[in-house]
């Protein structure tokens, strides 16, 4: 296995055993205002708000964390595991594939948008190169930037349904990431 996946393997899972670790502390010092926050949230947008608010972490790099809404969920008590993934991976697919058309027919028009591409691409072009429609993949489950390789490998016009199977892998990721903050929550899977 070549160096560079091991190392984005190796990555993955400090960053699991990190999130585990953090959601455990907040779990035993923040329990009861997590917990009123999140029965706040599913009260009012309900398991479309997980997803609704997953697929815009997706389909805006950086500004919101999609781990925080698995914790909304998980933290409110009342839904199912299924509901919660199922909602998560739908919303992170349409999250990715609106990250895919902004890549593919708006930032690449726009000055600011050319400049972000370039700020980001000799970090992922690499990969692209390197594995091709892999590359993807590995951006879907690892903590490369899955967002961000989305407006990049649009911007490059790989056809979208390459994408879309590549993104498929997302949902793997809500799986593990899901039972990890479940388990740092209620200390029990």
């Amino acid at each position: 296995m070549e160096q560079e996946i091991k190392s984005l393997i190796y990555k993955s899972i400090y960053w699991i055993i990190g999130l585990l670790v953090v959601i455990f502390g907040i779990s035993i010092f923040l329990r009861e205002p997590i917990s009123q926050i999140s029965k706040i949230f599913i009260e009012n947008f309900g398991i479309l708000g997980v997803g609704l608010g997953i697929t815009l972490s997706d389909a805006l790099p950086g500004i919101l964390l999609p781990d925080a809404f698995l914790v909304f969920g998980i933290a409110a008590g009342h839904l199912s595991d299924i509901q919660i993934i199922l909602a998560s991976g739908i919303g992170s697919l349409i999250g990715g594939s609106l990250s895919y058309i902004q890549g593919r027919y708006i930032i690449p028009r726009v000055k600011v948008g050319k400049e972000f591409i370039d700020k980001h691409e000799e970090k992922l072009i690499p990969y692209l190169e390197k594995y091709g429609i892999w590359g993807v993949v590995l951006a879907s489950i690892t903590p490369l930037p899955y967002s961000w390789m989305a407006i990049l490998v649009g911007s490059f016009k790989m056809p979208f349904y390459k994408f879309f199977v590549a993104s498929l892998f997302r949902v793997l990721r809500f799986v593990v990431y899901f039972y990890a903050i479940k388990l740092g929550w209620t200390h029990e899977i």
